[in-house]
């Protein structure tokens, strides 16, 4: 069944920030590579006919599709991510805390806000990114302690 252009839209205004947050944390802040990462993610959901029907939780099934689109768009530049964090010029202001989490390596960088700025729990996030959950709880780990440790030092 294919999804019409209001179903689309009711899902694009409920889910599009949440979108954004995810792909610009995953592409370090690089807006211009953002914004295609989320019209290339709700591009897919119209492609696909909407949202399928074993989908209970449309939030996490976007997640998944905005981090999946994200690595295509890396894959396909065949970028790394230090040219992304070079490229000053396009990225907006933010907070220090946030400046942090962007800089710490993808799957913690990622699982860091899925879980603290999202309120996913380590086994989602693990389902989302095809991870075991205490991989997630690891990275969560690894991920506090670096963060503490940056913040502590600039004090």
């Amino acid at each position: 069944m294919a999804i019409t252009e209001q179903q689309l839209t009711e899902l694009y205004y409920e889910y599009a920030d949440m979108v954004y947050r995810v792909c610009y944390t995953w592409l370090r802040g690089h807006k211009a590579d953002t914004e295609d990462a989320v019209q290339t993610t709700f591009l897919n959901v119209l492609r696909s006919g909407g949202l399928p029907a074993k989908v209970r939780n449309p939030k996490a099934w976007l997640i998944t599709c905005a981090v999946n689109s994200c690595k295509n768009m890396l894959g396909r530049s065949h970028r790394r991510d230090e040219e992304l964090t070079d490229r000053h010029a396009y990225r907006d202001q933010r907070d220090e805390t946030l400046e942090l989490i962007l800089a710490l390596p993808k799957p913690m960088r990622l699982s860091i806000y899925l879980h603290y700025y999202e309120g996913y729990t380590a086994k989602e996030i693990g389902r989302m990114l095809d991870k075991s959950e205490s991989t997630v709880w690891g990275y969560l780990s690894r991920g506090r302690n670096d963060l503490k440790r940056q913040l502590t030092e600039a004090m």
